[in-house]
């Protein structure tokens, strides 16, 4: 019986410098969600769980915790960016811009800003991502910049892994 590998996510080859992705829906944050991230990370911000704390800082009402909003922007990114990757190289260039609040609405984009065989690793390249994140009125609520180690298609996609059996 012949069995159909799906493979999921781009390799190092297929990206090229300046292709921009956006990627999916985005992701409507709530109230839960931020407390819930609050806790499990015994990351207690005071301003994400307190309202008349937060406003006293003068924020309209309790804000998303910026953690949540990084791993939001990022989540968003994975699908186009990162399944085949084996590992993120850092963070760089962070920035967050207009506040987060409890129903807002984040989206997320990317671009390739360079890429680059592995020195150390064949069978692996480095791409380097802008990634921007905006809220509903289409803000900009966070930008980053990460290198990333990609597994190569001409050494890991479904024909090498194919030739590779073959072989043994």
């Amino acid at each position: 019986m012949a069995v159909h590998q799906v493979v999921r996510g781009h390799f190092f080859e297929d990206f090229e410098v300046g292709h921009a992705f956006k990627h999916h829906w985005g992701r409507t944050i709530n109230e839960g969600d931020n407390s819930l991230f609050s806790t499990v990370t015994l990351n207690y911000l005071p301003a994400a769980l307190n309202k008349e704390y937060a406003q006293s800082l003068g924020y309209a009402g309790c804000i998303v915790h910026p953690l949540l909003v990084m791993n939001v922007v990022f989540g968003l990114s994975v699908e186009d960016l990162s399944e085949q990757a084996i590992a993120h190289l850092g963070y760089f260039k962070m920035k967050f811009g207009v506040t987060v609040y409890p129903g807002d609405t984040i989206t997320s984009e990317s671009t390739v800003l360079e890429k680059r065989e592995s020195e150390s690793r064949p069978g692996f390249g480095i791409v380097r991502f802008k990634t921007v994140g905006r809220n509903h009125k289409g803000e900009g609520v966070l930008s980053y910049e990460r290198p990333v180690l990609i597994k190569k298609r001409s050494h890991y996609g479904p024909e090498a892994l194919r030739a590779k059996e073959a072989k043994s």
